[in-house]
């Protein structure tokens, strides 16, 4: 009875360790959200929105938009409007263009399967200078309505190592 208590015990010991392992792989994310595309088909008009609340106004953060779409995507890069809303009021508005694909048609991002995972830096070492809630909205920009094999986009806020 003891050898099964011990055996039971390291067991519990074990998993624990690894769901610590794996809890503190990404400890300097503040901000994830990954939200997706209906059918893997971006209509222009589909504006995905963004919020998320800042405390730490002092440590330095990279912030990335995520997108990850099929092999079947038919273009090197994508266009995406980028509406910001800070809690003090201000609104600013950008256009942001990811590089995708090489010439030669290496994908940059990651791939599994037919996925392709991309995360474009578009902010690295700056802070947030005010507390409060933050508003983010992205539009694809291409010359298309709809664009296809899009599955999903997403932002991610990290403290910068």
């Amino acid at each position: 009875m003891i050898k099964k208590k011990v055996k039971f015990n390291l067991g519990v010991i074990g998993l624990m360790a690894i769901l610590l392992i794996f809890q503190s792989c990404d400890s300097n994310r503040i901000y994830e959200e990954n939200l997706a595309i209906s059918d893997n088909s971006w209509n222009k008009d589909d504006i995905k929105i963004f919020e998320f609340d800042v405390a730490d106004t002092l440590s330095p953060l990279n912030v990335y938009i995520n997108l990850r779409t099929t092999v079947d995507y038919p273009y090197s890069n994508i266009i995406v409007f980028m509406e910001s809303v800070y809690p003090n009021g201000i609104e600013n508005k950008d256009t942001l263009e990811f590089i995708l694909a090489q010439p030669d048609g290496k994908w940059n991002g990651e791939s599994s399967g037919t996925i392709i995972e991309f995360q474009g830096l578009i902010a690295s070492g700056g802070r947030f200078s005010t507390q409060g809630t933050y508003k983010f909205s992205l539009q694809h920009a291409m010359r298309e309505d709809d664009l296809n094999e899009v599955v999903d986009i997403g932002m991610r806020v990290e403290i910068k190592e």
